[in-house]
């Protein structure tokens, strides 16, 4: 909720909102914390700054990610606003040193390569081929400047192009392909036995004494983790904004005060000629077109020959109504300072060398109160909604702080009601304390120990939770009694459990004798699979081969057989169970079997190769970077 405020918070009402949270950090000695400093700063790459803004958006960016993979929203028990924000900081670095190190090695993006990026986008596209409307209504929709989208294209795609240059360094020789896919495509051929506990005698009856004596051994295994209930403060934006009430009146009077908002903008229609910069004559030939409008010869006409904006140059270079915020900007304090019919001097910009002329403009035009009743109340309830939130929140802070062993004075200064948890251990939780950043906070030791407030908790809900501690139970060992019946069991299933590894053993001892798998098989052929091919990572070839991944796994550890001979060795599974492994062979699959496999091993090496070079490349950038985290910026 803290980040939401931040984000909303504009024009006077940010004046309100800095003035009402500076009072109290005043009083607390901390007022030059917003004085004349400019934005905050997380960090520094060279000296070049990360705002704490950035790393908010990044932050919201991952967790939107996360939320993603898992349907939605992420699972309170996953969530962890710290740890994903440190994340979000780690990659901005990461892509200001691949910045810089790509702007030193002398990597750009085209103002061509733009276009074509920007073409190539799906959401861009009408029946298959790109359409300039659906652009500037798309981008529109998502209130970014297209000036804006085309500068952050091509920083993505010189990204792009240094991360790609790094990794096709990581180029494996083809002679590790060929190991790496003979190890992979490796066959062994086995036979196995599984004895399992359930099969052998459990001793019905398991005298007191090893009760006991199992009791005072393991400890540990009967002790309740450390507990802890707790009384807080939760403040619900949405439970304020439920009680937000605006009248008839309230809405025409916020018309009126905040006319300028409900402005339909300035419009001009612009037509242009655009000559790429990367050609080294492109100053010249702009020139000569130019001079040759000014010489009588149609704008339209030579637009559609010359100009290599293929966005507009098939329609004379008329490149639609622009609004403010809608072009680069060098670009459009031109065409905004241009009398309509007046041809521009050249411009150049990062996309190369322009003539532009505004052929209409549409004067900004107030929208009439019936046509925009609708967004105006909702902007004011919106705002009033966030001047309760951030009075409630002030008012949390301060009071929480000032009366740190107490969350009485807090509740009578907000109106928000004091609950309690059940009990709560620091791995799990219900209700409020399902969310572990509340389990972070009540296991600190500001609270657990000195028993003091919590600082602010944002919950992913976008509530913000101050807790302290209510009630405290340390961990204790449950009494005998009361375990006597998990022990008894546990020693029953272990007893279980050795007669199945004694009689594995048995096996073991006579398959090094003179015994062969076959003759024991034969005795109990419900317990073994017999000469069984298995494939790394497939398994056995038939499919009613059942091998345990713990056995598989084993399998491809043993070495090779040598001559008639076999190799056995004996494996203990889950549940108590035992397994039996007889190698027989190891072969290789015949070459025209592995052709495809030996291209897949190459693809899946390379991706491995690739992988490594760019996290060492960055480790190296990091090493010989001046960076500086100022991560208490971010709290």
């Amino acid at each position: 909720m803290l980040q939401s405020i931040r984000d909303k918070a504009s024009g006077w009402l940010a004046y309100v909102i800095i003035g009402l949270i500076a009072i109290p950090f005043a009083l607390w000695g901390l007022g030059e914390y917003f004085g004349g400093a400019g934005p905050l700063v997380a960090a520094e790459v060279n000296g070049q700054e990360i705002p704490v803004r950035l790393v908010h958006q990044e932050t919201r960016a991952q967790r939107d990610q996360i939320a993603r993979m898992f349907g939605g929203e992420i699972p309170a028990d996953l969530f962890d606003e710290r740890a994903i924000r440190e994340a979000a900081l780690e990659a901005l670095i990461e892509r200001e040193l691949l910045r810089q190190a790509a702007e030193d090695a002398g990597f750009r993006a085209s103002g061509r390569g733009v276009v074509r990026e920007i073409q190539a986008i799906p959401a861009f596209r009408e029946d298959g081929r790109f359409s300039p409307e659906r652009y500037r209504t798309v981008l529109e929709a998502q209130r970014i400047a297209p000036g804006e989208f085309e500068r952050d294209l091509a920083q993505s795609i010189v990204l792009a192009q240094i991360r790609q240059s790094v990794q096709a360094s990581g180029d494996p020789p083809m002679t590790r392909a060929e190991e790496f896919d003979r190890l992979r495509n490796q066959v062994r051929v086995a036979s196995w036995g599984i004895f399992a506990a359930s099969e052998f005698d459990r001793p019905e009856v398991v005298e007191d004494e090893a009760i006991e004596a199992f009791y005072r051994d393991n400890q540990e295994r009967f002790s309740t983790p450390e507990r802890l209930r707790i009384e807080y403060l939760r403040l619900d934006p949405a439970a304020l904004e439920v009680a937000v009430d605006v009248t008839e009146e309230d809405v025409r009077e916020h018309y009126q005060l905040n006319a300028q908002r409900y402005e339909e903008p300035e419009l001009r229609r612009v037509r242009q000629i655009l000559i790429d910069g990367d050609e080294p004559d492109a100053e010249s030939r702009i020139r000569e077109l130019r001079d040759r409008i000014e010489s009588g010869e149609d704008f339209g006409e030579l637009a559609a020959e010359y100009s290599e904006d293929t966005l507009s140059a098939d329609r004379g270079g008329d490149m639609g109504r622009i609004a403010r915020g809608d072009l680069d900007r060098v670009l459009e304090t031109v065409i905004f300072s241009l009398p309509e019919g007046l041809v521009s001097q050249p411009v150049q910009t990062r996309l190369g060398w322009h003539v532009v002329e505004v052929t209409e403009i549409e004067a900004s035009r107030r929208q009439p109160f019936e046509a925009v009743r609708e967004e105006v109340e909702r902007d004011l309830r919106d705002r009033r909604a966030e001047q309760r939130q951030i009075q409630v929140l002030d008012d949390l802070l301060s009071q929480t702080f000032e009366n740190p062993e107490s969350l009485g004075p807090a509740a009578a200064a907000t109106g928000l009601e004091i609950r309690t948890t059940d009990w709560f251990t620091r791995e799990s939780g219900e209700g409020v304390a399902e969310y572990r950043p509340v389990r972070e906070a009540a296991f600190s030791p500001a609270v657990r120990r000195d028993g003091r407030n919590s600082e602010a908790v944002d919950l992913p809900d976008g509530s913000t939770v101050v807790l302290r501690l209510e009630e405290r139970q340390g961990p204790s060992v449950r009494p005998l009694e009361e375990v006597a019946g998990e022990i008894r069991e546990t020693l029953q299933q272990d007893a279980a459990a050795q007669a199945a590894r004694e009689r594995g053993e048995e096996v073991l001892e006579a398959l090094a004798g003179d015994r062969r798998v076959k003759e024991l098989a034969e005795e109990e052929p419900e317990r073994w699979t017999l000469s069984a091919a298995v494939n790394r990572g497939t398994g056995p070839e038939e499919p009613e081969s059942e091998l345990p991944g713990t056995l598989s796994s084993r399998l491809f550890q043993l070495p090779a057989p040598r001559g008639d001979e076999v190799v056995t060795d004996g494996v203990s599974l889950a549940g108590g169970d035992f397994g039996v492994l007889v190698l027989e062979s190891v072969r290789m699959l015949e070459p025209s079997e592995a052709v495809e496999d030996l291209r897949r091993a190459a693809d899946e090496l390379q991706v491995a190769y690739s992988s490594a070079e760019l996290r060492g490349y960055l480790a190296w950038l990091e090493s010989e970077a001046d960076i500086r985290r100022f991560p208490e910026n971010l709290e």
